[in-house]
């Protein structure tokens, strides 16, 4: 028995000797550096990440964008390589679901939409982290808590062909939209559940589901789910207004000479593209620095003058034609709003516009 028992403590200690030794846990490093004032915080974080090496990023930005935030950050960062991985907003959470289930996740840091967030959060997987940078961001752009924080959002504005319809005879707001004149010459998109929301949280669900019915008896063109492509058949000529448009993309065709405009009704909706902290990083001073410099002034105006994209600190310069978009406070969608009740959104939105 003592020679078994020999045997199997020799074993134990070499294995040891084998495994991996686990760095601080996410909870250590918050701990650490709660309290500290700027520097010693930076410098801590810094000293933490040095040994860490690298973060792994899966984001859903296009693959023309999200390589220029990652090269300036390992430009202020040279210690840090950025392992960023693209995925749409629909793979996210699947591909960190099956990771969690197979006992291997990697991923340290994710950037997507309020309903990816919401279902995160819910299944445990993100982790509270309130950044200091955030006294600089708007109410409704980041969760109290600490369970996302935006870093980037896409206005939706409502876009018309100026060839069709004059100016000064636009609609002002969502009501005039129901005026007979514009029957058959609004266009929707398939799947616009975010706008959906957003829309039925400003007018309250009863007064909202009765305005969509009545906007629905216009008899919207709904040719499918890409608003670029909706915009694209509109300036062709096949629809005069189109809802629910990305506002980024309006102006950047406005601003090449396209035959477009846009108005700005309330609610002004706008979908956060926000970054969530995972509960089981193994990269978390990495990970916090990240979150604090995409945050900061720095990230901030790396984004909105080189990518470019719409960011949410304020004070930060925005190129011209972006800045025209700031001109109402945006109503954010709502991840506590839009996420639990998605299937019931859905539904309604798909039995109203009968879409199939």
């Amino acid at each position: 028995m003592r020679r078994s028992a020999g045997v199997v403590f020799a074993w134990l200690f070499l294995l040891s000797l084998q495994a991996p030794c686990l760095g601080a846990t996410l909870e250590d490093v918050v701990k650490k550096i709660q309290g500290l004032s700027p520097g010693p915080r930076k410098a801590a974080l810094e000293e933490g990440a040095r040994k860490e090496g690298e973060i792994v990023w899966y984001t859903s930005m296009s693959f023309t964008d999200y390589p220029k935030i990652v090269s300036a950050f390992e430009q202020a960062h040279p210690f840090l390589k950025v392992r960023a991985n693209r995925l749409s907003q629909s793979t996210v959470f699947t591909k960190v679901d099956t990771e969690a289930r197979a006992g291997h996740m990697i991923v340290d840091l994710i950037g997507s939409a309020p309903t990816e967030i919401w279902e995160l959060k819910q299944k445990g997987y993100s982790a509270p982290y309130l950044s200091p940078e955030l006294k600089a961001f708007p109410v409704g752009s980041y969760d109290p808590q600490g369970y996302w924080s935006s870093f980037e959002v896409t206005p939706i504005v409502v876009a018309f062909n100026t060839k069709l319809v004059p100016s000064d005879e636009m609609p002002r707001n969502y009501q005039e939209l129901l005026q007979p004149k514009w029957k058959g010459k609004i266009n929707l998109g398939s799947d616009e559940y975010a706008w959906f929301s957003v829309m039925l949280d400003g007018m309250g669900k009863t007064k909202g589901l009765e305005y969509m019915k009545a906007l629905a008896r216009q008899q919207l063109n709904i040719p499918g789910s890409s608003s670029i492509m909706r915009l694209q058949l509109m300036m062709a000529g096949e629809s005069a207004i189109a809802l629910a448009a990305r506002g980024r993309r309006v102006v950047e065709y406005k601003e090449k000479g396209a035959p477009l405009d846009y108005r700005l009704f309330d609610p002004y909706p706008a979908e956060p593209n926000a970054l969530v902290l995972m509960r089981r990083t193994v990269h978390p001073h990495a990970a916090i620095l990240f979150i604090d410099w995409i945050l900061s002034e720095e990230g901030q105006s790396v984004l909105a003058q080189q990518v470019p994209r719409l960011t949410l600190r304020k004070g930060v310069k925005q190129i011209p034609r972006h800045q025209e978009l700031y001109r109402k406070d945006f109503v954010f969608v709502n991840p506590a709003s839009i996420g639990p009740n998605l299937n019931e959104l859905i539904a309604s939105y798909q039995q109203i516009f009968n879409v199939r």
